[in-house]
């Protein structure tokens, strides 16, 4: 059974579900440099430089370490530190394999910076292991 309502139109007014033809741009207008502003401020930050994953897995003598991030700006620089001394030859690659002592604790840290100056860091401080993984 279907109902039938009839509301009047100064309600219609009233409720803003009916409004005259020159408040409709400007309404119209308002509503889509509001929504302009609000899509630029979520592309923001949607972009924000975000460090998604990050681990060293010990093995025998060996720490396999990567990093991965989200919303970077290119260029992205990725720099390895071990104990507190730059690894050049690590720059810029998400993965690593770093050599160690058995027994010892080692300071590993990655500093990634993309284009927009934003950066993260990772940072951990394993055991290396001995024997076979």
């Amino acid at each position: 059974m279907r109902k039938s309502y009839k509301i009047a139109l100064p309600a219609l007014l009233a409720a803003g579900l009916l409004t005259a033809p020159g408040a409709l741009t400007s309404t119209a207008s308002a509503a889509t440099a509001s929504a302009a502003t609000a899509s630029t401020a979520q592309a923001a930050s949607a972009m924000a430089l975000t460090l998604d994953s990050a681990g060293c897995e010990a093995i025998a003598r060996r720490f396999l370490c990567e990093v991965h991030v989200s919303g970077a700006v290119a260029p992205v620089a990725i720099r390895w530190f071990v104990n507190g001394n730059a690894i050049p030859s690590f720059d810029n690659r998400s993965f690593v394999g770093i050599g160690c002592q058995p027994t010892f604790r080692y300071d590993i840290r990655a500093v990634i910076s993309d284009g927009t100056g934003a950066s993260v860091q990772f940072h951990t401080t394993p055991i290396c292991r001995s024997g076979t993984p």
